[in-house]
């Protein structure tokens, strides 16, 4: 009878310690919680690093498919591409875990919901982003920078390329949207004031992109491998810093212009488009053009399109035309974020309050 009346109270510590932990993390602000559980996805994906290293090694003999996915040579593979997808997983399951704390009750609180018009904004963000971009790789190869250069083996192959860089940017814009402006951006709205959260937020989103490390591995046990490739990618965003700047501000001007899209839609749908319009261009020139110039980088950036500052300056009329294309749509009423929108022909950014003043 006391050996169960132990066990009862050990049980009854453990849970009085979990729902206090639980309460504790519920009442911390957006943004800390975000932090925390980013160190908490890095610690648990560090520790299981090295038994999915242990499982990879021992498909690499058994399977081609595994073998080229690693893109497994000379005895070696680059680890740093596993531990992103190992970071993506332990994110996605920590999210869905603490999905209550962290107030995400449906799919429609990250803007993800079935409204009137969200083909359209669909459609009209891929093309808005497209069109902007042709425009910019149009000069580029007018002025010689880029020159024509198709990486295909023939017309099959290159459509069949085309049609899997559509399915890639798609998956890529939908799920960095869901990710970014979906929980990040509405979870900074609740505790900051709007333009807070759009740099705030745009800023992690641009920093989030150099967080990675080449780290080679051979086959073997390896128990700090996911520690040693943390390290390193902290390490090279810290030395490289001067040099990834030009993309960091970029791609800081991506977030914003992806956060006003959603604002002024009250929507994924418009900045998902837009994101995929992106991909899909970047990853098309990449394939079709080829950058030659090396000179005026400062000017027209280099491959990565959003390097220089005429790619700057289409970010930045992007961002004026996005405003301009959703005067004429109307966004009916919803729930972003937890934060009330009522039904308006002409949506403003100001009308978006803190839910601390609600």
């Amino acid at each position: 009878m006391n050996y169960n009346q132990r066990v009862f109270t050990v049980d009854n510590s453990f849970l009085r310690h979990y729902h206090f932990t639980m309460i504790s993390f519920r009442n911390l602000k957006q943004y800390k919680k975000i932090l925390l559980l980013y160190l908490f996805i890095l610690f648990v994906s560090s520790l299981l690093a090295p038994l999915i290293k242990i499982a990879a090694d021992m498909l690499i003999p058994q399977s081609a498919l595994v073998t080229d996915l690693l893109n497994y040579e000379h005895g070696s593979y680059d680890f740093g591409k596993v531990m992103r997808r190992i970071i993506l997983g332990v994110a996605i399951l920590v999210i869905f875990l603490f999905r209550k704390p962290l107030m995400i009750n449906s799919l429609s609180t990250i803007g993800i919901k079935h409204t009137s018009g969200w083909w359209e904004h669909l459609q009209m963000g891929f093309f808005l982003s497209t069109g902007i971009f042709i425009l910019y790789t149009s000069f580029l190869f007018i002025t010689g920078t880029k020159i024509l250069q198709v990486d295909a083996k023939s017309i099959g192959d290159l459509f069949f390329q085309l049609f899997k860089i559509l399915l890639i940017a798609g998956l890529v814009g939908c799920i960095e949207e869901i990710f970014f402006r979906g929980f990040v951006f509405q979870s900074f709205l609740r505790d900051m004031q709007t333009v807070s959260a759009v740099c705030a937020s745009s800023l992690f989103y641009s920093l989030l992109h150099f967080f990675k490390a080449k780290v080679l591995v051979f086959p073997g046990f390896q128990p700090f491998i996911g520690f040693m490739v943390i390290y390193q990618s902290f390490s090279n965003m810290i030395v490289n810093f001067t040099a990834i700047m030009p993309t960091m501000i970029g791609l800081f001007l991506v977030g914003v212009v992806l956060s006003y899209a959603c604002l002024r839609t009250n929507s994924l749908y418009f900045a998902i488009g837009l994101h995929a319009g992106w991909v899909f261009l970047i990853k098309t020139n990449i394939l079709v053009f080829d950058h030659v110039g090396t000179n005026s980088r400062w000017l027209y950036g280099d491959s990565k399109v959003v390097t220089g500052i005429l790619g700057w300056g289409l970010l930045i009329v992007t961002l004026f035309l996005v405003r301009l294309v959703t005067k004429t749509t109307s966004c009916e009423t919803v729930s972003y974020g937890k934060i009330p929108i009522k039904k308006q022909s002409k949506p403003q950014i100001a009308q978006i309050q803190n839910t601390n003043n609600i």
